[in-house]
């Protein structure tokens, strides 16, 4: 404790170089929460869209099924039971079910009244059919991208949601669920059943959606019993969609509904279905370390030059302290706490600030447009708590030990040249 009350003294000797070391480490611990404030707000974007807005959580297939999921494979269905369901609800964590049927199609659209012959609108397209009333529980963000129209309304519905940017491209718009056009003026979509047999229907255009994320626009979506009746599959599925709360939860959710559903089935999580959404996440991490490290390194090699220039300064004190007794261990433990002392108010004043600033533009918000989405996002920076005694914890540390190489040169002084020092 003398040691300390000491080290703290020294540092008031020479308050302007203290003042500016103090303010060079508020600057790179507050820049460092900053930064991860914005990784994490992007990262929670990313997620949001990917999880909440297309995948779920958790997915339950039949064995085989996501090794052939290029191919869509209708052969690898299950029946759509409330035993099944039940059954998967029942483990701790999940909140939602969602069960789907995942194909591919074609949809073909009507000439126009009026018009002898032209070019025919076609587009062959990846469908998702589920039930409109439980979908919302597993992606609720999907429900915020609708652009025109409405909702699916019932699960057996003749209706279809088209990307907004398809349906531009295939010239076709919402039709008016009060007042339709004819049946006959209706889009057909085709689909070939588990048998590799055609059917049709019409149906309905109810809806567009936006999309926040990059990535293929050919998509639909449909209410599930239409789906089953197209592809003559009723009561049949290739997938449940899980809501996992919370999210940090889905693989201890994923494990114990494989020990639970057997060999039959497999199960996936989010990072298994879109392995490389995780490696996006890392990579993000990794860059961000790097940047951190720069920071922490900048400021840290200021500490080293203020460190060695107080030993410079006080060679004779050192060879006075030296003199009445003081080990050399000693020594070196007066200018490590000194550099810690330093180090520890820095980072928690850096903290503060990186932390006050990162609260204010979470509630402000940052407009990010994405490139090659149709919705921009709003990033919301964030930091938990653990990652501020994180950064003072590192700050403190790193002082110290940047404190160490004018520490043992303090030590190694003989006391008579150091008396004799001007």
């Amino acid at each position: 404790m003398t040691l300390l009350a000491l080290a703290t003294r020294n540092l008031m000797r020479n308050r302007r170089r203290t003042a500016i070391s103090l303010a060079a480490l508020v600057v790179g611990v507050g820049a460092m929460v900053v930064l991860r404030g914005l990784v994490n707000g992007q990262q929670r974007i990313i997620l949001e869209n990917i999880v909440y807005g297309q995948l779920g959580a958790v997915q339950v297939h039949r064995a085989g099924y996501l090794a052939h999921v290029q191919g869509s494979p209708l052969s690898l269905d299950m029946e759509d039971s409330e035993a099944l369901r039940r059954q998967l609800t029942s483990v701790p964590g999940v909140h939602g079910v969602s069960p789907r049927l995942a194909f591919g199609g074609m949809l073909s659209m009507p000439e126009p009244q009026g018009v002898e012959e032209g070019e025919p609108r076609t587009a062959f397209l990846q469908l998702l059919a589920f039930d409109p009333a439980l979908e919302p529980r597993v992606t609720p963000k999907r429900m915020t991208w609708l652009g025109q129209g409405a909702f699916l309304s019932k699960v057996d519905a003749p209706e279809l949601m088209l990307n907004a940017d398809l349906a531009r491209g295939l010239g076709t718009g919402v039709m008016d669920a009060k007042a339709p056009p004819p049946e006959e003026q209706w889009p057909a979509l085709l689909a070939a059943d588990r048998d590799g047999a055609l059917n049709g229907e019409g149906l309905r255009i109810s809806g567009m959606l936006v999309s926040a994320t990059p990535g293929d626009r050919r998509v639909g979506y449909l209410p599930l019993a239409t789906a089953q009746r197209v592809l003559r599959m009723e009561g049949r599925v290739t997938e449940y969609a899980l809501a996992v709360e919370p999210l940090e939860h889905a693989r201890r959710v994923r494990d114990a509904l494989r020990a639970s559903l057997g060999p039959g089935y497999e199960v996936h999580t989010w990072e298994e279905v879109f392995p490389f959404i995780a490696q996006i996440l890392g990579q993000q991490d990794f860059l961000f370390g790097i940047l951190s490290t720069v920071f922490l390194a900048a400021v840290l090699l200021g500490i080293v030059n203020v460190m060695l220039m107080n030993v410079l300064e006080r060679v004779r004190e050192i060879g006075t302290m030296m003199a009445v007794g003081m080990r050399r261990r000693s020594i070196i433990l007066l200018f490590l706490l000194e550099g810690g002392v330093l180090g520890l108010v820095g980072g928690a004043v850096g903290a503060l600030v990186g932390g006050a600033v990162t609260l204010w533009l979470h509630e402000r918000g940052i407009l990010l447009p994405s490139p090659g989405a149709n919705v921009d996002s709003i990033i919301r920076p964030s930091v938990s708590f653990l990652y501020l005694m994180y950064v003072v914890g590192l700050a403190t540390v790193g002082a110290s030990l940047a404190a160490l190489w004018p520490a043992w040169r303090a030590s190694r002084l003989r006391p008579v040249e150091a008396l004799a020092s001007v």
